[in-house]
């Protein structure tokens, strides 16, 4: 075993981006026209693994199943189905394992979310390399690829793990999906760099992930599998830390109230009854009866069914729900960290103007281009090679092509390139013809070929020219670069020359022109905001990009932008100070996926509920661990999209807003549902224990009860989850963290109760004060619950809006129940089999009375009162 190599490997730098290369390829003791040879590769694979991440064997299933089972919302469902069992309520019981089952379901599935983005990181590397080794040029797995390998880097390779430059020419790498920089990065092996340097701005370095664009180079290994930069998105990325939402909190906390209401409940109403001398069988089928009616197996129900119709109503809008909590969850966020790249603007490389050599800009459009504007593509065709892969390269091509129609010069045969080499200022193309002599077209930084030209191009009429640059003309272009380049434009210089080619710097050119290339803001971004904004919602931009590109992007859509803290800051800040610029800032530039992720954890520390909008592998870990990720559809990577709750399958940010309405308006009606579900279980309650205070016998009977229980389920599910939204749902702010059981919601339980118990026990006391028996009082309460209970959901199914003022058939399920409810009222007070099956008779005209004005006046006080109101706003 080679000692040497071994004991190098033990002593590798850290932040070796900032060592030199040479002196990087003495510790490892590598020659970077070799390479390894197959002894190190087995001692670097020994020391540092191999290039891919920890293989984590998948959780046995019945490890899953338990993790599920114990939490407590589980348990106390799983209490009540075996209680539900042991009464022979069979059906209760098999609802209750079928949410159990659907839960379990979920948390597996769940699982398998976060084992497939693990898969699609996996899947980067799922590709072949080049390395050196042995002095040969061999083309090896990435997995293979070890610490000390020398990687031949080539325009679109993607890079198998990080490494440090030893040469490069013209080098220009994507690194979009890791660090959210919507440029190319140009590259360069001798660049000097901090140790504290952001990733986003290592020159020296390449990552595993990221594609090679242009240019060519080579690199040394430095860091493979879970040790590289994209390693450590995976890991953050496959971290189980998600917050439960708000919903599942509030739910979690109201299943184990209302179970224990329902068991404690259940018992005592019999018992007491035994206690005062009531018949003892009647007092167990009672028993059974309201256990079957106190189980609170309806609200995960209509949750279940809200969510589901939500999703439905979001996949209209192009909106793809991944789990189904999201769909809520979205109408609940009080802050939304977005990315820039891909989320925001489009992440595609476009000119959108020509700064002209005379120091004004022209728009690329048909009608405002002009002659110069043709001379100018001409210039710039002339100047980019037939092969680039160079993304603004391609942009100024596209451009050309999709606004004017034209055969470049003919200017002879290519004779000579020479890339952005040199420090990456230029790049020159020369020409020869027999008649024409020598021409050379050169693209570049926009100051160095400004510098460097002595003339610039004038066009008169359709025909070019060159005039000598006037004294203040440069200083007006280099003004106006600045200007561009503060609003984060990318800028290219094209220039000419005649004659012979020139050898060493360039001098004696023609300046054409600069284009000015953008990645474009989505239209529909700065909208979208404001009406997040309206809505209380906060927008955060956390971007990997330039500062200065930030602010532009940032002020394009709307976002206050007077201070933006850099990842670097993030680094060095104290936990008080991130806490500070979490609540105030609303842009961060230059961040890291880690960075990124710890903001997110700061906002939730504060009690926020946090949306993350992204399309990148680097967005994967925030993506994760929000309470609510949304990835882009189209451009986003799969990792991204594995990532998330929610999947923008336009990639268009405007769906948005309408998802926090959608899910606002789930929320308000599934809150609406259980508040109405749970005031009529407080009305049942009632009209049994008043009764059984009084010494009298209950108003319903055990098959009434059960009839009862039947019939509000399917109203509660139904009309309220179906209900549309509140007028003012984009108008308010986010709801509150809070119990659901509040004072609050008992207050308004007592409010919706009131009435209608009140009309149930005048109708039922007062048929019996009249002489009439227990049967027929018994039916006149029943019958005055059917239609009461009917009424009281049609005027809770919206807040604000008077009933009549939204149409009394807005809703074609509510106006179907009461529809329904009427004719089963007529049915089983004249229908011999529906009498004999419920236990109820014939009533008299006084008691239809009594039965009408009760279920109409018990809750219409609620209609006048929301007439006032409107009336008052006037």
């Amino acid at each position: 075993m080679n000692k040497k190599y071994q004991n190098a490997l033990t002593q590798m730098p850290n932040q070796w981006w900032a060592r030199s290369a040479k002196i990087l390829l003495e510790v490892v003791d590598v020659q970077p026209t070799q390479g390894l040879d197959s002894e190190r590769v087995l001692q670097s694979r020994h020391q540092f693994g191999d290039n891919q991440w920890e293989q984590r064997g998948p959780t046995p299933l019945w490890a899953l199943i338990w993790d599920s089972v114990k939490s407590p919302m589980i348990l106390v469902l799983l209490s009540i189905a075996g209680i539900s069992l042991a009464l022979g309520q069979t059906r209760e019981a098999i609802v209750m394992g079928v949410v159990v089952s659907i839960y379990i379901a979920v948390h597996l599935l769940n699982k398998a979310r976060s084992d497939r983005t693990m898969a699609k990181l996996r899947e980067v590397q799922a590709l072949k390399t080049l390395v050196l080794r042995e002095g040969k040029k061999q083309e090896i797995d990435f997995k293979d690829v070890v610490v000390g390998d020398v990687l031949p880097l080539r325009a679109g390779g993607r890079i198998p793990a990080d490494a440090r430059l030893i040469s490069s020419v013209g080098l220009l790498v994507d690194e979009s999906t890791l660090t959210g920089e919507s440029q190319p990065v140009r590259k360069k092996a001798q660049a000097e760099i901090a140790p504290t340097t952001s990733l986003a701005d290592r020159k020296t370095a390449v990552f595993a992930g990221t594609t090679v664009r242009d240019g060519q180079g080579k690199a040394l290994v430095m860091a493979v599998g879970e040790k590289t930069e994209l390693g450590r998105v995976a890991e953050l990325s496959t971290r189980e830390e998600t917050e439960k939402t708000p919903l599942q909190k509030e739910m979690d906390d109201l299943a184990k109230t209302l179970a224990y209401v329902a068991v404690g409940v259940s018992l005592l109403i019999p018992l007491i009854g035994w206690f005062l001398g009531f018949d003892m069988e009647q007092m167990v089928l009672t028993w059974l009866s309201l256990t079957f009616l106190m189980v609170p197996g309806q609200p995960p129900i209509i949750i279940a069914m809200a969510l589901a119709l939500a999703s439905l109503e979001l996949s209209h809008k192009k909106v793809i729900v991944r789990r189904l909590h999201g769909a809520e969850t979205l109408g609940s966020v009080d802050v939304v960290v977005s990315d820039k790249t891909g989320t925001m603007t489009e992440n595609t490389m476009k000119l959108s103007q020509i700064l002209i050599s005379n120091g004004d800009l022209i728009e690329v459009e048909d009608d405002k281009l002009g002659n110069y504007g043709l001379q100018f593509f001409q210039i710039a065709q002339l100047s980019i090679p037939e092969t680039t892969h160079d993304p603004t390269d391609v942009a100024v091509l596209d451009a050309a092509e999709s606004v004017i129609s034209f055969e470049p010069d003919e200017v002879g045969k290519l004779i000579d390139l020479v890339g952005f080499s040199g420090g990456g200022e230029f790049r020159n193309l020369v020409y020869e013809n027999e008649s024409r002599g020598v021409y050379q077209f050169l693209a570049g930084r926009p100051e160095f070929l400004l510098n460097h030209a002595d003339h610039k191009m004038v066009v008169r009429k359709s025909e070019r020219s060159t005039e000598p640059f006037l004294e203040d003309e440069k200083e007006k272009l280099l003004d106006k670069l600045d200007e561009l380049a503060k609003e984060g434009k990318r800028l290219v210089a094209y220039a000419y020359k005649e004659g012979e080619a020139q050898v060493g710097q360039p001098h004696d050119l023609t300046f054409a022109g600069v284009g000015v290339i953008i990645d474009p803001v989505r239209p529909e971004v700065e909208s979208a905001i404001e009406v997040l904004s309206q809505a209380g919602v906060r927008t955060m931009m956390v971007t990997g990009d330039k500062p200065e590109t930030a602010v532009y992007v940032a002020q394009e859509v709307g976002l206050d932008a007077s201070r933006v803290i850099t990842g670097d800051a993030l680094e060095k800040a104290s936990d008080d100070e991130r806490a500070e610029w979490v609540e105030g800032v609303f842009v961060f530039a230059r961040t890291t996926p880690e960075q990124k992720f710890q903001l997110v954890k700061a906002l939730q520390k504060q009690g926020k509920t946090v949306a993350v909008t992204g399309d990148g592998i680097n967005d994967a870990p925030a993506l994760n661990t929000a309470h609510i990720g949304v990835a882009m559809g189209e451009k986003g990577t799969d990792v991204a999209k594995e990532s998330a709750d929610l999947i923008l399958t336009d990639d268009n940010f405007a769906h948005l807003p309408d998802g926090v309405a959608i899910g606002r308006k789930a929320y308000d009606n599934f809150r609406k549902g259980i508040t109405y579900y749970l005031s009529a279980k407080a009305i049942l309650l009632s009209i049994f224990i008043i009764p059984l205070i009084a010494g009298v016998d209950f108003p319903l009977a055990p098959i009434q009860i059960i009839f009862t229980e039947l019939l509000m389920d399917l109203a509660s599910s139904t009309i309220f989850i179906t209900e549309k939204a509140e007028p003012d749902v984009m108008r308010r702010s986010p709801r509150q963290r809070s119990r659901f059981l509040s004072w609050k919601v008992g207050g308004s339980i007592l409010r919706n109760m009131i009435g209608l118990t009140s009309a149930i026990l005048v109708v039922y006391f007062g048929s019996l004060t009249l002489g009439y028996g227990v049967d027929s009082a018994r039916t006149a309460a029943f019958s005055t619950w059917l239609l009461g209970h009917i009424v009281l959901a049609l005027n809770l199914k919206q807040q604000k809006t008077p009933l009549f003022k939204q149409g009394l058939f807005s809703n074609t399920f509510a106006i179907g129940w009461l529809i329904g409810m009427i004719a089963l009222v007529i049915g089983m007070t004249h229908w011999d089999i529906l009498q004999s099956v419920l236990h109820t008779t014939r009533l008299s005209p006084l008691q239809w009375g009594g039965v009408v004005l009760g279920s109409l006046l018990a809750s219409m006080w609620m209609e006048v009162l929301k007439w006032v109101k409107v009336a008052n706003k006037k």
